[in-house]
């Protein structure tokens, strides 16, 4: 296992749909079928700062989970949100942010990453690609 470093997080970033906290979660599963290759969603504030993320395959199952899917249509993607994702700064080293990966609960090791330049989204990617 050789961990990303020449090249930085820059070499590896992705870009990902961004959404409003409050749009209802009907309107953020249509943002995730229209962006089938996304992981995730990241969800931000109108200045483009993270506020959130909604990893895709977690929140499908919640849609259609045991939850009446009328009341979920209509919740504020807001509450179902993780509202404190892992985030970095895009100068970050992409082994200490490995660390930092792995040291989140089991279910979330392979949450995306947000990362920020200035605080301001520049991109997400998954930790298995800060490995290489």
């Amino acid at each position: 296992m050789t961990i990303t470093s020449t090249a930085g997080l820059s070499a590896i970033l992705r870009q990902a749909p961004a959404i409003s906290p409050s749009l209802t979660c009907r309107e953020a599963l249509r943002v995730q079928f229209q962006h089938p290759e996304s992981k995730c969603i990241v969800v931000r504030s109108s200045s483009n700062e993270p506020v959130g993320l909604i990893m895709c395959e977690r929140f499908f199952l919640k849609a259609t989970g045991r939850m009446g899917i009328d009341q979920f249509y209509n919740e504020p993607v807001s509450k179902l949100m993780n509202r404190s994702p892992l985030t970095a700064d895009i100068s970050a080293s992409p082994e200490s942010l490995w660390a930092e990966a792995m040291q989140r609960p089991e279910a979330m090791r392979q949450d995306c990453i947000i990362v920020t330049d200035n605080g301001r989204i520049a991109g997400i990617l998954h930790p298995a690609e800060l490995l290489r």
